[in-house]
Order: structure tokens, then C-alpha cells, then sequence
């Protein structure tokens, strides 16, 4: 039932209102409330506590109409860990809209306040963004599935869970989260490089690859963008700066596309396998 249940979301994500996010990330008012009930780990243990009724739920359903409760269950659960971003369409519009315009201050201020990108230099933006467009294609789209495969919908919600109260330094649950959500993002992180070594320029993106998969303390969406540039580096080393520019976000999207699809095919290779 997984790749059935990924295949519908990504069915959703592509074809209804859905694929142009939503304004609130869903579970940010639990995260609020819960994350501040005590210290810190304990405070992280308040927020998982989420857990809990939701198993409850997911079992209570189990079996109900043919499975179609948890069918139905399960994508809404994975959906939500999707998070409010379309990180493969309008995350990006505005700033693109802007730079291909040639309005490099519209650019730089969409940037920083719909990205959270803020460089020192003007020439940085096009890869900074491009480090942001890939990392939350990361943490949206294959470290909840990665979960979702391994432990089923409490394991992507967890991991959901986790960044959202990472993304919140002032709470006191912050830290853990972030060092658990590190955690949980490694190996997804990994595997990510290695499909787009697949979908790219092999050689240079498996050198980058070796490079860094052993180390623990560089962030997963820093290793998957360096993964991505080098994955580009054939593709944008012929046009002129500014035309490599232009086309670099477009590039990034398209990788990050293609290996989605390496991911889908060898999620749907394993399924069959049973």
C-alpha cells in the first residue's frame, strides 16, 4: 500500500489546488503550545506526545471499509508532512519573475523574505536560492517519504514535528529537535546525492558525493545542494554567466524532478518485489 499511498500524493501535488502549498504549516500551533511545557527535552516530548492519539487513530481504523479509512488516513497524514512550500514550482515564482526582469533589489528583498536567503553579495543570490530550493525539496518531499517507507505515517510525522520545532529557535524543544532532525535527514540526504548522480553528471556528483558522506556534521541540505551544483556541472558550464544564472533555478528544478522519478521507480521496483 505505500507506493499506492506516495503515488496518490504525488497525484494531488500535481493535479489539484494543493500543488500551490497552503499559508500555515498545519501542525506549527501544536509545535507553539507544546514546545514550550517544561525544558527542553521535555518540552520535545510534549510535542511528539502527537504521536500517540494518532496511532491510536490509525489503528482504530484499521481494516474499516476494505482499508479505505486507512488508505484515506494515511495520504492525509503524509500530505501534511509535505509542509506549506511547492519547493518544485511557486516557491521560487516571485524571485524568478523578479531576476528574469532584471530588478536584482526586487530579486534580493523576495529572496529574503519569502526564502529566508539573505547574501552579503548580489552575485551569491542565484546559488543561495538554488541551495534553498533544494534543500526544501529535501526536507518537503524525500525525508517524509524515506520515513514514511520505513516506519509509515508516525515516522514521516515525527520527522515533520522535528523541523517544524527546529525551525523555531526560540522554543526550548529547538535544540533536541534539530539534532534529531539532523539525525533523521542523514541518510535521506545520502540517498538523494546518489540519485542525482544518477540523473546527472555521474562522476562529478559521486566525487562530491565520497567526499562527504561520512561526514556527520555537515547539514543534509547543504550536502544535497553541493550534490545538486556538481549534478549541473555539465549542463552550465557552456553558456554565459548571466544566461547560466537565468536558467540555473530551471536546471535545479528539473534535477530535483528527475530524481523523484529515480526514487518513484525503484520505490515501485521494491513494492513489486513485495
Amino acid at each position: 500500500m505505500n507506493f499506492l499511498v506516495l503515488l496518490l500524493v504525488a497525484v494531488i501535488l500535481a493535479w489539484t489546488p494543493w500543488r500551490a502549498g497552503y499559508q500555515q504549516e498545519t501542525l506549527a500551533p501544536w509545535v507553539e503550545w507544546a514546545g514550550r511545557r517544561g525544558s527542553a527535552w521535555l518540552a520535545l516530548a510534549v510535542i511528539l506526545l502527537l504521536l500517540l492519539p494518532l496511532g491510536l487513530l490509525l489503528w482504530g481504523v484499521q481494516g474499516l471499509l476494505y482499508g479505505l479509512l486507512t488508505l484515506v488516513l494515511h495520504v492525509g497524514l503524509l500530505l501534511l508532512c509535505v509542509g506549506p512550500h511547492d519547493p518544485l514550482g511557486r516557491l521560487t515564482a516571485d524571485y524568478q519573475a523578479a531576476w528574469e526582469r532584471g530588478d536584482r533589489a526586487a530579486a534580493a528583498l523576495i529572496a529574503e523574505q519569502q526564502l529566508g536567503v539573505a547574501p552579503e553579495e548580489a552575485d551569491t543570490l542565484p546559488t543561495q536560492v538554488q541551495d534553498r530550493l533544494v534543500t526544501v525539496t529535501l526536507q518537503d518531499y524525500f525525508v517524509p517519504a524515506f520515513w514514511y517507507l520505513l516506519l509509515g505515517p508516525l515516522g514521516a510525522v515525527a520527522w515533520r514535528l522535528l523541523l517544524v520545532t527546529a525551525q523555531r529557535p526560540t522554543l526550548p524543544a529547538a535544540r533536541p529537535a534539530s539534532m534529531l532532525a539532523h539525525a533523521l535527514e542523514w541518510i535521506p540526504a545520502r540517498l538523494l546525492g546518489l540519485s542525482l548522480a544518477l540523473v546527472g553528471h555521474f562522476d562529478v556528483t559521486l566525487r562530491t558525493l565520497r567526499d562527504l558522506a561520512t561526514s556527520w556534521d555537515i547539514p543534509g541540505g547543504e550536502l544535497a545542494s553541493r550534490c545538486a551544483q556538481a549534478a549541473l556541472t555539465a549542463f552550465t558550464a557552456g553558456p554565459p554567466e548571466a544566461t547560466r544564472q537565468a536558467d540555473l533555478l530551471a536546471d535545479t528544478r528539473q534535477l530535483m524532478i528527475r530524481a523523484l522519478l529515480t526514487w518513484a521507480v525503484v520505490i515501485a521496483f521494491l513494492s513489486m518485489l513485495g
